[in-house]
């Protein structure tokens, strides 16, 4: 969900957006063709992640069909081709183009795209949520869709599999401010009120590469003086 793969942004970016040939569809194990009329009943849908940031290339992240009426990845994804279907878009073309009342095909701008999106916002009841459109970006959504899956329990590995994030940086993502951020956490915290301490790890461990990690990790001050404080009991 970055923008620059989703909309035509501007100056120069490493990420390349999402052509209409990267988008394929699956029913019963079995790539459907952008010309069947079975689009909208596929299973799951793939979108196919040619060039991205830090070099990374042909990445595909699959999404299955959930059959909301429009939070549905392979619906939503179907409504972008039967749109450039309409105007005979050939394979290579991104999935910003559209056709003006003017018979022209155009690009979905970032301004454009930001514009339409804080509109929506403005027309809901956006103050029970805590936010305005002021303060809604393009990154919004894909902020909004890493917190939509933590709140679901989605595991952070999963998070991170499908945002295509390659450390743990999308934790910037999971906001805090959210009243249900720590739900239950209180609840689960107690059910293990003991655990035991493994000993320090030797400073020749291999593992250990970074005296500060290992001072951290092992219970030592910046001084390297015992700083090993009881937490392993509930007061």
């Amino acid at each position: 969900m970055r923008s620059c793969e989703n909309f035509k942004v501007s100056g120069s970016r490493r990420t390349c957006p999402i052509r209409l040939r990267n988008i394929i569809f699956w029913k019963n194990n079995v790539i459907i063709p952008h010309s069947s009329t079975l689009l909208e009943s596929a299973d799951k849908v793939t979108v196919h992640f040619e060039w991205q940031k830090k070099d990374a290339r042909d990445v595909d992240v699959t999404q299955s069909a959930t059959h909301h009426p429009f939070l549905c990845p392979v619906r939503a994804a179907a409504s972008i081709v039967r749109r450039l279907q309409a105007f005979q878009a050939p394979p290579d073309s991104f999935i910003f183009t559209y056709m003006s009342a003017s018979g022209k095909c155009r690009d979905v701008t970032g301004p454009i795209a930001l514009q339409l999106l804080r509109a929506h916002i403005q027309s809901i009841d956006y103050r029970s949520l805590g936010i305005s459109p002021e303060t809604i970006g393009l990154h919004s959504c894909r902020s909004s869709a890493a917190m939509a899956m933590y709140l679901n329990h989605v595991p952070v590995y999963t998070i991170m599999l499908l945002g295509r994030w390659s450390s743990d940086a999308f934790l910037r993502y999971i906001r805090q401010q959210v009243t249900d951020f720590g739900s239950d956490v209180a609840s689960k915290m107690i059910q293990t009120p003991r655990f035991y301490h493994v000993p320090p790890l030797c400073r020749d461990d291999p593992r250990s590469h970074n005296p500060l990690s290992f001072a951290a990790n092992s219970g030592l001050g910046s001084g390297c003086a015992a700083n090993r404080n009881c937490f392993s009991v509930w007061p």
